[in-house]
């Protein structure tokens, strides 16, 4: 089973733009025989936003344009796809904004819509807490999960992981250069997680009023169930990183 890890920095300015990019990464990996492709937190929008009103020229309904793109080339592919995207959802009246991503399924169905549960200070200008469970849904190459950037951090998270035993994890994140080994410290939180570890990371800098200016790490990686690396991208650049897993039939 061949699997990819799309790194990819979005126009923050150009959201059209920024969707047939990504959606052209996404097809690179699908031609070339990817079954899962995992994209980053926040894939098409950027990450820093002021605040509700800020976010909400680019949110999107769980049924959103972006979700119809990803699902038409899903279908066509028969590939799953496992997305961020900020989400606003109507509750009582108002709208509530998430941090969240789908999971596509083969036929363009939504498995799944999870809410990034553990929020970075980042977020908090604009978003809920995720109040839904951690997704665990069956593909043809086994069980899959799914997490967003903060949640590794979460000591409730990396439980679940080792409860439930997926066969993948796809890891959506926005992760920070914060000047230190990022593979180590990825490893050190997977302790006893027995699965294939499928993260997608953006690169660059990005600025925003009311946040402290932001650099992101790239390095998008894959691991297999012993922490081993099969495939790591550089700290900067669009790459559609892939690797190999050996997955039972």
């Amino acid at each position: 089973m061949r699997v990819a890890a799309i790194q990819f920095k979005a126009d923050k300015n150009d959201l059209s733009g920024s969707q047939k990019r990504l959606l052209a990464l996404c097809e690179e990996a699908a031609a070339g025989g990817a079954s899962l492709i995992v994209c980053p937190e926040m894939a098409m929008t950027g990450y820093l936003f002021r605040d509700a009103d800020d976010v909400r020229r680019v949110a999107e309904p769980v049924d959103g344009q972006s979700f119809s793109l990803l699902s038409q080339l899903a279908a066509a592919r028969g590939c799953t796809i496992v997305c961020g995207y900020p989400e606003v959802a109507r509750s009582k009246g108002q709208d509530r904004f998430y941090n969240s991503a789908w999971i596509i399924g083969t036929t363009g169905e939504l498995l799944y819509n999870y809410r990034k549960r553990l929020l970075y200070d980042a977020d908090k200008t604009w978003a809920s807490p995720g109040d839904n469970r951690y997704p665990l849904v069956a593909r043809p190459f086994g069980s899959l999960t799914a997490g967003i950037c903060m949640d590794l951090n979460d000591d409730d998270f990396t439980d679940y992981l080792q409860r439930a035993k997926a066969r993948v994890i796809a890891f959506c994140t926005n992760w920070l250069e914060e000047g230190h080994d990022l593979y180590f410290y990825w490893r050190y939180r997977l302790l006893d997680v027995p699965s294939y570890f499928v993260a997608a990371n953006t690169y660059g800098d990005e600025s925003c009023p009311g946040h402290d200016f932001t650099s992101f790490a790239g390095q998008s990686a894959i691991f297999d169930p012993k922490g081993r690396l099969l495939a790591s991208a550089p700290r900067s650049g669009d790459v559609v990183l892939t690797a190999q897993l050996s997955i039972p039939r």
